[in-house]
């Protein structure tokens, strides 16, 4: 079999564990913090706002891994294979499956430390401030491991 075309395979294989495990984090993790939003306003329908807002707030920090796992989608699906050495083939591979892994995490996360804002500002509305800043302390701690999964999967298209 030709090089290129291996290359290609692998490349594609990798594009849709990416985007295939990658969504997995994120689904789950913006389900459960519409879910605990959903809740606490049916509970305390007077801070339908606020929880609206911490949930779309929470759930736009754990869509980020699925974008990254989008976007090293995207660049092992366009990537030029006209200079494309052995050892790529399985790197292309690899670096789908570390970013793809590497989402699942920290959109789970992030989406419950979401909910669980929501849940806590459904039950004492005046704490919203101090809630929703260390939500996202905490998202960010999370979203660490998602940025050294992209990082990796960027090294393994571009550097191996």
């Amino acid at each position: 079999m030709d090089i290129q075309l291996c290359a290609k395979v692998a490349a594609f294989l990798g594009a849709g564990m990416a985007m295939g495990f990658g969504a997995i984090g994120s689904g789950i993790g913006e389900g459960y913090a519409a879910r605990q939003a959903c809740e606490g306003m049916g509970r305390q329908p007077s801070v339908a706002d606020e929880l609206l807002r911490t949930m779309l707030v929470g759930q736009a920090v754990a869509e980020s891994t699925g974008i990254y796992s989008l976007v090293v989608a995207l660049l092992l699906l366009f990537y030029d294979f006209s200079n494309v050495r052995f050892i790529q083939i399985p790197a292309f591979f690899s670096a789908g499956l570390c970013m793809g892994l590497g989402a699942i995490g920290p959109g789970i996360g992030e989406g419950f430390t979401a909910g669980k804002a929501c849940e806590a500002i459904a039950r004492n509305p005046e704490t919203a401030p101090l809630v929703i800043r260390t939500m996202l302390v905490g998202q960010a701690v999370s979203e660490s491991t998602g940025i050294y999964s992209l990082v990796v999967a960027l090294l393994l298209i571009f550097v191996v």
